[in-house]
């Protein structure tokens, strides 16, 4: 399993060509091959003891908003299409937060 601020790094990138792109989708799926790879990894790390504060909250709002999405009519006016571009700053501070906790960690 990958560090949290790379699996964040992951959904930041697929949540952005989502919301960008009006969330264009292959075959009823969302634009990424690794989009459930990246769902289940944020959920094990939701699941894990947090020593600090809590860096997977914003990923696993985005985590529902995309999938609700996916799993609905794919409109671009969608609420959760609204909900996943307003959760991308709140899950970026998050991943930063996460990439500092890591290094921190390393030392």
């Amino acid at each position: 399993m990958r560090e949290l601020s790379k699996t964040l790094g992951a959904l930041i990138d697929i949540a952005s060509h989502v919301v960008t792109r009006h969330g264009l989708t292959l075959a009823g799926n969302i634009v990424s091959g690794q989009f459930a790879e990246v769902a289940a990894e944020v959920r094990a790390a939701d699941a894990r003891p947090s020593e600090g504060i809590r860096c997977t909250n914003a990923a696993l709002a985005m985590v529902i908003a995309l999938e609700a999405y996916r799993d609905g009519d794919r409109d671009p006016g969608s609420p959760w299409l609204m909900i996943a571009g307003a959760l991308l700053p709140i899950l970026r501070a998050d991943a930063w937060r996460a990439l500092n906790d890591e290094k921190e960690a390393r030392r």
